[in-house]
């Protein structure tokens, strides 16, 4: 498509200005790769509910304290707060790169205040002097400029900035669903430490009991010293166990108080306790629910039409710059002999590089390259997201899986300890078959504790990887058309 040369342009003028059109050859990128399956492999055959369940995933719990604390951490975190305040700086920059397009000019002002005085003339000639006494100058002038935009840069300039800006939006929703994850997680790892803790004050009430029984036997001749070694062995071994959970817990719940924004609050403030509950189910989701619903997609590609943005400003750095500059002035002086002035003016300029172009190519060049890097970004960013949405899906159907025969295995393990346990007093049931029976169960009993905390934490990351944490402006419609490549 031409353009028409200004009128105000001459024929010596013009020829270079079709030269450099003729130069400034369009310029494209790599198409990204977003071919997605239309469904995951690990998908989970129930749903609870639609994707929009995914905007507030932590409600899906059914878990009334998760709920609470998330809200605090939205409302008063750092990290939120932050976030915040990076969103902001964003839409002063995007508001900074449009403003270099409009009217550019200073106003400027003075005032002088002066006394004449003349002596030592007479005659005739001291007629044609200025009259002596005070005077006052006042003088002021204002100076606008303004690019005429023929080709574009504003809008290429626009594109730019209004793509930054977007991309700062989903670094703001990245960082806020993030800090919802972090805060889920470490709250169902407090738990689940809290439920092991209270395992291992029970395990330690036992192995106290079962030592005694030992104490008692070898006393009255009917043990061995050495079984009762071995049991003293194990209850000095659960002590130790309490109080290692205990100092774990102690750290987790100080971890959780930071997230949340109460990091001067003592860790005993915040009530942890070992419930646990059923990992929800996932909502319905496609691969192509990440192109709108996963932040880190959605930042790569603003990112690439910032990139496009910024190469068609480039590509159009090599044409000539038209501009509109008008300067109007006044000055009075007020005295014996006052008078005012003003003067205006309008002129119109072009500029074109000449001895610059080497390096405006140079420029354009490597703008291309950046623009080449960050469609690849993009590709990689949702490939990513798809591998991490798939393995979160299959890791989490695999731990509901393993959650309930662990359960069944935990009950029967510890049926089969309180058997032992109740021949071993009566005196039927030797120590080892007692020890074998009670090591089993504990070892089922922390294994199914340990996966309880795993599968809830498991289903924060199902929804962390769907994208869910915040609600898209239109998760219906999927982003797949690729920028506009002609700058």
């Amino acid at each position: 498509m031409m353009r028409r040369i200004p009128s105000f342009l001459t024929l010596p003028m013009a020829l270079p200005v079709l030269a450099l059109l003729a130069g400034c050859s369009a310029t494209s990128v790599s198409r990204p790769n977003l071919m997605l399956p239309q469904r995951f492999a690990a998908a989970p055959e129930a749903h609870a509910t639609s994707a929009e369940g995914l905007d507030r995933w932590w409600l899906l719990f059914s878990d009334d304290q998760l709920a609470v604390l998330e809200n605090e951490a939205l409302a008063h975190a750092p990290d939120a707060r932050s976030a915040l305040a990076v969103l902001d700086e964003a839409r002063a920059t995007r508001s900074k790169a449009l403003l270099a397009y409009d009217v550019q000019g200073n106003a400027s002002g003075s005032i002088t205040r002066g006394q004449t005085t003349i002596s030592g003339m007479s005659g005739a000639g001291a007629f044609l002097m200025t009259p002596t006494g005070a005077t006052t100058t006042s003088a002021g002038s204002f100076s606008p400029s303004w690019e005429v935009d023929l080709f574009g840069r504003r809008d290429a300039a626009r594109q730019a900035a209004d793509a930054d800006l977007t991309a700062a939006t989903f670094t703001y929703h990245a960082a806020l669903q993030s800090l919802t994850a972090q805060v889920a997680t470490n709250l169902f790892q407090a738990r689940g430490l809290s439920l092991q803790l209270a395992e291992a004050r029970d395990n330690l009430r036992v192995a106290r009991e079962l030592a005694d029984i030992g104490q008692r036997k070898a006393k009255a001749g009917i043990g061995s010293q050495v079984d009762a070694d071995s049991l003293l062995a194990d209850r000095a071994t659960a002590q130790a166990n309490v109080v290692q959970l205990e100092a774990q817990l102690s750290v987790s719940r100080q971890t959780l108080l930071v997230l949340i924004g109460r990091a001067g609050a003592a860790p005993e403030m915040l009530a942890v306790d070992g419930a646990l509950g059923a990992p929800p189910e996932v909502p319905e989701a496609t691969p192509a629910t990440l192109l709108v619903r996963r932040p880190d997609v959605m930042q790569a590609e603003a990112r690439l039409r910032s990139a496009m943005g910024t190469l068609r400003l480039d590509s159009l750095a090599l044409l000539p710059k038209f501009t509109l500059q008008g300067t109007t002035s006044i000055s009075a002086i007020a005295g014996p002999a006052g008078y005012t002035t003003s003067l205006w003016s309008l002129a119109a300029g072009v500029a074109m590089p000449v001895f610059d172009r080497a390096r405006l190519l140079g420029e354009r060049r490597a703008q291309r390259a950046r623009a080449e890097q960050a469609a690849i970004a993009y590709e990689k960013a949702v490939q990513s997201g798809f591998g991490e949405a798939q393995n979160q899906l299959a890791t989490y159907g695999a731990d509901r899986a393993r959650l309930g025969l662990l359960i069944e295995a935990e009950a029967r393990a510890h049926h089969a300890f309180d058997g032992q346990n109740a021949g071993y007093r009566a005196g039927v049931v030797d120590l080892t078959a007692l020890l074998t029976a009670e090591r089993t169960w504990r070892n089922a009993r922390t294994s199914l504790s340990a996966l309880r905390a795993t599968t809830l934490s498991d289903g924060v990351n199902v929804f962390k990887a769907l994208g869910g944490g915040w609600t898209p402006l239109d998760p219906n419609h999927p982003v797949t058309s690729f920028p506009d490549q002609k700058p």
